[in-house]
């Protein structure tokens, strides 16, 4: 998975997992062992189940739907024109 954009917005939301302390003390001993920090070997290990994951197109699709969403947004903003303006700090 190659990603050529650097994370922003949704794309930046933290994910977090209930584990029980064995398992990652267990989890701990193996990052120590391979000389890595728990979030990098963490990162490693999902971007090899993605890599190695049988159906690909579901990645694809998802960005498509993502795109189409924020156009069909673009296009009710501008058919209701609807508009965000930027206040300035100075209004009362």
């Amino acid at each position: 998975m190659v990603n050529k954009n650097p994370l922003r917005g949704q794309e930046r939301r933290v994910v977090s997992t209930k584990l029980y302390r064995i398992e990652f003390v267990n989890f701990m001993k193996i990052c120590e062992a391979e000389g890595k920090k728990v979030n990098a070997k963490l990162r490693e290990m999902i971007k090899k189940e993605i890599e190695n994951y049988p159906n690909k197109d579901i990645f694809v699709k998802m960005k498509e739907d993502q795109e189409k969403s924020y156009e069909i947004f673009q296009s009710k903003k501008k058919k209701w024109g609807f508009e965000i303006k930027r206040l300035n700090k100075n209004v009362q």
